[in-house]
């Protein structure tokens, strides 16, 4: 779909209501058969919706738009200011045209009026004597009634045409089928996204190559707009809307012209219906994807053990578990510097969620079976052979995307090592977590990591966290005290020179001679006890500092 939208005017609804005959279908009734047109030809082509007669010389208050005037100009026949002015009045209020009778009492039709009408194309037609203006009522009355009916049986047959699809349970092909039909061009359904959701069997696939890869923006009156594919093909595209809701587009190509008022009123009708299959499709799809999201978070949290309930539930949703997966986890942690945590509940929870949940779903390919969680997304990452790199190209990739769809965020990926039996991926599930909580302590946020490339960490990690806060608070925590009580950076000290356990180097790390930094290895010394030249206790107080930030304080 690589087509652009090089115009979109609006197909006017007033258009489309104008249930009327035009003026020059009126001039061939019977009771107009010896009336003469004597100005504005070239607008004969005005819709006549009623007729009225001018009695009163303030007729210009009661006239309406789209009305034919009969009179004899009775009324203003002692005023030739008041008929100069009156056509290019009649015109300013819409009116279709005006019929005069004029020999009883001006004689003849003023030149000032025909010169009026013709310049700005207002039909002036002249009666003869015996011209009835019942008649002429009548007559035109009963055609635009005639009209009428035809348009009620039409739009009748319209709504049960479309009324038998949703009852009998058709789809959007079908739809798209009887729209087709109705209005004899070819007809696509696209969603939201662009995506040709069904079409009829003339729509082939140059006409879907065609189609625009623009979004296609509806008219704020809801009504058909008129396109020019920049193929050249020109097309109409009525919205699928429902409220402020946009759900989708008909598009069917032909020119706009070529449609009349009931295929206009078919077009609209359809979307309607379409509407209402899309909004039971998509509620449909919402409880089937939360009931699955529900049974895939009992499988990774542990919950399901008989393999054969597994396998049904499987079978049911067309999960492959077959294959080898690992636990793939996303969670947000800030959103526009904000914790998560503080937009439970909130519009931009449950849309950052969607939007993540998209984001999972495009990049990690229809392999990948994925699902929302409170905090975020979780995924079965089928196993590749490229293991480790492709799992991290995955999470990189996710994160990326998210990043793209929500600015503003901070997503943190964790992904467990696969498992051959599905009813183990709660350990991946864990790992997955755990590769999150420890990359947060030790990386910081935003990071990708996998489980089994923790090392230390992971070891660290599996220790329960009491005994972490204790193993510290034995190793370190005089330290901490000391300089909690003396405003001091000893603890900051001990860990860069940790990091090499060189002097030199230590103390150009932290801008200091290297005597300043003997003197306060001294005291750091004298407060756990000597460590300088004893690796065994350098290697406690390194593992004190790192599970130090494990901790939630």
């Amino acid at each position: 779909m690589n087509a652009s939208i090089e115009s979109a005017p609006a197909i006017a609804r007033d258009r489309r209501a104008r249930i009327g005959v035009p003026v020059s279908d009126v001039l061939q009734l019977a009771p107009l058969a010896q009336a003469r047109l004597v100005a504005g030809r070239t607008g004969v082509d005005r819709i006549v919706r009623s007729v009225n007669v001018m009695e009163v010389p303030d007729i210009l208050d009661w006239v309406k738009p789209d009305e034919l005037l009969l009179t004899t100009a009775y009324p203003l026949r002692e005023d030739p200011a008041a008929l100069e002015e009156l056509v290019p009045r009649l015109v300013e209020h819409g009116l279709a045209g005006m019929a005069i009778k004029p020999t009883r009492y001006i004689g003849s039709i003023p030149e000032a009026m025909v010169v009026a009408a013709e310049r700005l194309d207002f039909p002036l037609i002249e009666l003869p004597p015996p011209a009835s203006f019942n008649e002429i009522i009548s007559a035109v009355l009963a055609v635009i009634l005639d009209i009428q009916s035809v348009r009620l049986q039409r739009a009748a047959e319209i709504h049960d045409r479309f009324t038998s699809i949703v009852l009998s349970g058709g789809g959007l092909r079908q739809i798209a089928d009887a729209l087709a039909d109705l209005i004899g061009m070819a007809v696509a359904i696209l969603d939201g996204q662009r995506t040709v959701l069904a079409h009829s069997a003339a729509f082939d696939d140059a006409a879907l190559a065609a189609m625009p890869a623009a979004s296609i923006e509806p008219d704020p009156s809801g009504d058909a707009i008129a396109l020019t594919l920049a193929d050249g093909r020109d097309a109409v595209a009525q919205s699928i809307v429902v409220g402020a809701d946009r759900h989708g587009t008909i598009v069917a190509l032909g020119r706009s012209v070529d449609l009349d008022d009931d295929e206009l009123e078919a077009l609209d009708y359809a979307a309607t219906v379409a509407a209402l299959r899309l909004v039971q499709a998509r509620a449909i799809a919402e409880a089937d994807r939360r009931f699955q999201a529900v049974c895939l978070e009992e499988l990774v949290t542990g919950h399901v053990t008989d393999r054969d309930a597994l396998m049904e539930r499987s079978a049911a949703f067309d999960w492959d578990l077959a294959t080898p997966r690992a636990v793939l986890v996303a969670e947000f942690h800030a959103l526009d510097g904000r914790p998560f945590g503080q937009l439970a509940g909130s519009p931009e929870e449950l849309t950052a969620r969607h939007r993540l949940y998209e984001a999972a779903r495009l990049t990690l390919g229809p392999g990948a079976i994925v699902w929302e969680r409170t905090a975020g997304v979780a995924a079965l990452v089928p196993v590749t052979g490229r293991g480790r790199e492709a799992a991290r190209a995955a999470g990189l990739e996710l994160r990326a995307e998210g990043a793209r769809r929500l600015p503003g965020s901070v997503v943190d990926v964790g992904i467990g090592r696969p498992v051959r039996d599905p009813l183990r991926l709660d350990e991946s599930f864990r790992e997955a977590r755990g590769a999150i909580a420890v990359a947060g302590w030790s990386r910081g946020h935003g990071a990708v990591s996998l489980f089994e490339e923790l090392d230390l960490d992971r070891l660290l990690f599996n220790t329960p966290e009491a005994e972490r806060a204790t193993f510290v608070e034995t190793a370190i925590g005089p330290l901490i005290a000391y300089d909690a009580r003396h405003r001091t950076n000893l603890v900051e000290t001990l860990e860069v020179f940790l990091a090499t356990r060189k002097i030199a180097v230590a103390a150009r790390s932290l801008y200091v001679h290297t005597n300043t930094l003997a003197n306060r290895l001294e005291r750091i010394a004298d407060t756990v006890g000597p460590f300088v030249d004893d690796a065994d206790r350098c290697l406690t107080l390194g593992l004190a500092l790192r599970l130090r930030r494990s901790i939630r304080r």
